[in-house]
This record gives structure tokens, C-alpha cells and sequence, in this order.
């Protein structure tokens, strides 16, 4: 079964990456359209070749960035990539990568990389930009640790509260330099948030909860108590963005 929680980390990680930066453009999309698909283990190889023909067909389309991620743990046959979408009116008539490839190089290409998993999942989400961290000074890294929450019934705004008032004020404390949040809509069962922050590199686990990086244990178990009414189940993972899959925005 196609996870869902890799499509879900998806939708966070859209703004910058590894040593080079997806520059803040003036007008910020106001969804992103993630596809999660799962390779067949035989075929990973002919799938990254034919996945770097649509990267570079959106990138001559002028998709203004392009993102690919793999699960660093869990399905590691699972790859997701990451587009902005303007407004969904942009999304009638033929897709970008037909116009450029037209109609007979796109099919083909659509076979190829058809032949290559075992099933596929498209999902949009709206970034919520309001809960985030980003410090401009620090370069994107390449791992980021990714909690999909699904939020109990009539509480959605107590969640988003207790990130605000409580969470992001926290993680600021403790050094995090990259956060986001994301809100699935279409394609995602209701109610469920996901946060994202990046890693300066895989040993930073090594040093424990982040918030004992900032609070005392009380203070950290009170703001983790303050969550727990308000959220029905919750997983947390690793993922990893694939940087030769991976372009910035040109701006």
C-alpha cells in the first residue's frame, strides 16, 4: 500500500534546499501538487532516468521549482515530487510538460515511467506560512523530520493556536532555523497538519527531543501535554531531498 505520510512531508518542503536557495518570489503559490509513487525495486533505476526527463521538461516549461524526496526510513521504494501551483485554473488543458514534449513524446514518456511502479497517489495541500520558521541566513539542508497529525474533531483551531503560542515559539528557542506547515486538502483525509523541520545533519537526533534543547523537562512536558487533547494519532519519520532530482527557483 502507497503511504500516505510521504506525500503528506511533501507538501512542506517547497521553499529551499541543500546549498542553494528557492529564492521568495514576489507571488507565492497558493497550493502544491505532490505525487508520491511507488517503484517497483527493479525499476528504480530506469525510473530516475525517466523522472529526470520531466524534471528537466518542467524546468524548460517554466515550473518556477522542482522538488523530489525519498523516505530516508519506512518504504524506501517511495519517491515524491513537488510542484507549485499558482491557481487551479492553471491546472485546465494540457499539462506544461505536454506543451513542451507534445502529445506523442509526453505518452511516451508517461508508458515509461508507467511501467515502473506499482501505484501512485496526487495529493494538494495549501502552505501555511503564517506557523513557519525560516531564517534566511541558513542554508536548506537535506533532512528534515516530518509529523503528519491527524487533528481531533472541533479542535483544528486549538491546534493551530498551540503551534503558534506554543510549538513554534519553542523550536525558535532551541535554534531550529527551517519550519513548516502544510495543510492537505484535496486528496488527504480532513483534519490533518504537517509540520516539517530540518535537520542540520542526522546526528542532531543524537542530542535528544529538541525541545530539551530549549525548556526544562517540566516546561517540555507541558507543552507536549497541551497537544495531546488535541490530537487523535500522529507519525513521525525521516525524509531525504534528492538534490540531483531537485531544481531551485531561477529568481
Amino acid at each position: 500500500m502507497l503511504s500516505k505520510h510521504a506525500l503528506l512531508s511533501a507538501t512542506v518542503l517547497v521553499a529551499s534546499f541543500s546549498s542553494v536557495s528557492f529564492a521568495q518570489s514576489d507571488v507565492q503559490p497558493r497550493w502544491t501538487g505532490s505525487t508520491t509513487t511507488k517503484v517497483k525495486p527493479e525499476m528504480r533505476q530506469g525510473f530516475e532516468g525517466y523522472l529526470k526527463q520531466l524534471v528537466t521538461a518542467h524546468k524548460k516549461a517554466g515550473t518556477p521549482w522542482f522538488l523530489t524526496l525519498e523516505n530516508f526510513a519506512g518504504d524506501t521504494t517511495e519517491y515524491t515530487t513537488v510542484v507549485p501551483v499558482m491557481k487551479f485554473g492553471d491546472l485546465d488543458g494540457p499539462s506544461v510538460v505536454m506543451k513542451v514534449l507534445g502529445e506523442g513524446a509526453w505518452e511516451h514518456l508517461s508508458r515509461n515511467l508507467g511501467r515502473c511502479y506499482t501505484a501512485q497517489t496526487r495529493q494538494y495541500s495549501t502552505p501555511q506560512t503564517e506557523f513557519e520558521i525560516n531564517k534566511t541566513d541558513v542554508p536548506m539542508g537535506i533532512y528534515w523530520v516530518e509529523t503528519s497529525s491527524l487533528v481531533a474533531p472541533g479542535k483544528m483551531g486549538d491546534y493551530l493556536n498551540w503551534l503558534k503560542d506554543d510549538y513554534r515559539p519553542a523550536l525558535e528557542k532551541a535554534g531550529v532555523a527551517h519550519f513548516r506547515v502544510s495543510r492537505p486538502i484535496f486528496g488527504a483525509v480532513a483534519g490533518e497538519i504537517v509540520t516539517t523541520r530540518m535537520l542540520k545533519n542526522l546526528a542532531e537526533i543524537d542530542g535528544g527531543p529538541v525541545l530539551s534543547k530549549a525548556l526544562t523537562d517540566e516546561e517540555a512536558r507541558a507543552v507536549n501535554a497541551r497537544s495531546v487533547a488535541l490530537v487523535s494519532s500522529s507519525n513521525t519519520r525521516i525524509v531525504r531531498v534528492r538534490t540531483d532530482l531537485t531544481y531551485p527557483s531561477a529568481k
